[in-house]
């Protein structure tokens, strides 16, 4: 797997497809078990992102993990994360390499 066809997978999740989870699926998955809509666990997830940010991220992370029906769908994710920083490490420590190889020398 490489980073643009990681890229294009996160393109298309965020895009989405009818049914289809626009991150992880929390609220969605959140909403089945509690038998509410959807809409109200979306809306409270980005209220609290908006006042507790880094609490609310690790939180959804965390249950994103933590929730079976969402669980592979979060590996996917940071796998693909993984992959991506990866390649752009590779690549910024190549652009190093020119720059100061013995070449320059």
């Amino acid at each position: 797997m490489s980073a643009d066809n990681v890229i294009n997978e996160i393109r298309d999740s965020l895009n989405g497809r009818p049914g289809q989870p626009i991150v992880f699926g929390v609220c969605k998955a959140l909403a089945d078990k509690s038998g509410k809509e959807p809409w109200i666990f979306r809306l409270a997830a980005i209220v609290l992102t908006l006042f507790w940010t880094l609490p609310a991220v690790a939180a959804y992370i965390i249950i994103g993990f933590a929730l079976k029906e969402t669980e592979n769908r979060t590996r996917k994710f940071f796998a693909g994360l993984a992959i991506i920083i990866s390649e752009a490490v590779q690549k910024f420590a190549a652009s190093v390499r020119d720059m100061f190889g013995p070449e320059r020398v």
